[in-house]
């Protein structure tokens, strides 16, 4: 949920996240709708379990970075069928529409001749190779630099993804990608730290990031340095899970209903999407808030004496019936470019991200 300190900064945000849902049901329904999600959750365990998948919950709904690294060392080998099943294989199009988000940009720029890619999260490489599908159906050039803070994924995007990318023919000289290890919340430095990469201010086009920002335990700071390293006008494409929006009427399948439909809704997020779909699986955090923080998040570049923030272009909010035809596990995608924000704005905008707890 999203808590804010006064009545300004609430303003904002949208009645979902600022007040706890209660709906009144029947104990006959609740205790059906219980045996349901049980069922459903035993389920989705096997399927994992069998495929050699399924991780243990991590003790911490908010894990830190640190246990976050631990869990995908672990299942670097796996991860690209991991994706693959428990998305029922949504996540190939996922990957295609942050690249439609980059070849929106370029269009919108005149058909620019060479974008500069920064993909954050990339894990092994899947959202690359999907986007480069993409780019060159499109006819999109593109020099993209790949990033994941575990060592373990990059190698695979490496020893794997990348000869694949190669043997299919999406690498050429007008399409390359370079796989490095570095830290999304510290992307701007005059040298590189360690084996960890790091880049000038003002170096990319673009930047995507794809079922990623819920591994990141400071995502702020993550949204200030992608401010950074953007161009101005540049844009970030950021794709996740999203909170059901209790507000809005579901096409339900005949087995919930309809009258108590909402309920069934609130429960599936509460005993399965988090604790199992992002936590056990991913040792993810819910990421609904951080749709609605990000357009607030500003930057001030001292060499240029000047305040930077984000537009919103484009917000778009989905919740396709991908597990069982039961529209329980809405994504979202949202766009912002990078724009020039006189200080009293750009104050304003502190003000409300500094009054705003969200967890």
């Amino acid at each position: 949920m999203l808590s804010v300190k006064n009545h300004h900064a609430a303003e904002y945000f949208p009645r979902f996240l600022l007040n706890d849902t209660t709906i009144s049901i029947d104990l006959v329904t609740y205790s059906y709708y219980r045996v349901l999600l049980f069922f459903i959750a035993v389920i989705i365990r096997v399927r994992l379990k069998i495929g050699g998948l399924f991780a243990k919950r991590t003790e911490d709904d908010n894990p830190s970075n640190d246990i976050v690294e631990k869990i995908y060392h672990r299942e670097a080998e796996t991860y690209e069928n991991k994706h693959h099943l428990t998305t029922n294989f949504r996540d190939t199009w996922w990957r295609r529409q942050s690249g439609t988000d980059v070849v929106s940009y370029a269009q919108r720029n005149g058909n620019k001749k060479t974008i500069t890619l920064l993909d954050i999260a990339t894990g092994i490489g899947l959202s690359i190779e999907e986007m480069f599908k993409v780019f060159h159906e499109y006819d999109i050039d593109v020099e993209a630099h790949a990033i994941d803070y575990n060592q373990k994924m990059i190698d695979q995007a490496r020893s794997v993804v990348y000869p694949r990318m190669k043997a299919n023919k999406l690498l050429d000289a007008k399409h390359s990608v370079i796989f490095e290890r570095s830290d999304a919340r510290n992307l701007v430095g005059k040298k590189s730290r360690g084996n960890l990469i790091t880049f000038h201010h003002d170096t990319f086009d673009c930047v995507t990031i794809m079922f990623g920002i819920g591994g990141i335990d400071d995502p702020i700071s993550f949204f200030e340095s992608a401010l950074r390293v953007l161009k101005n006008g540049g844009i970030v494409s950021l794709n996740d899970m999203h909170r059901n929006v209790y507000g809005l009427d579901e096409h339900w399948p005949f087995f919930i209903g309809k009258k108590s439909a909402i309920a069934f809704a609130i429960m599936s997020w509460e005993l399965i999407t988090r604790p199992l779909v992002l936590n056990a699986l991913w040792g993810w955090r819910d990421t609904t808030p951080l749709f609605y923080i990000l357009p607030f998040v500003t930057v001030y570049d001292e060499i240029k004496e000047t305040w930077y923030g984000y537009k919103t272009v484009n917000f778009f909010l989905d919740n396709e019936a991908w597990w069982y035809g039961i529209p329980v596990v809405p994504t979202a995608r949202i766009v912002v470019e990078k724009v020039i924000l006189d200080e009293k704005e750009a104050r304003h905008r502190q003000d409300i991200i500094q009054n705003a707890i969200w967890n």
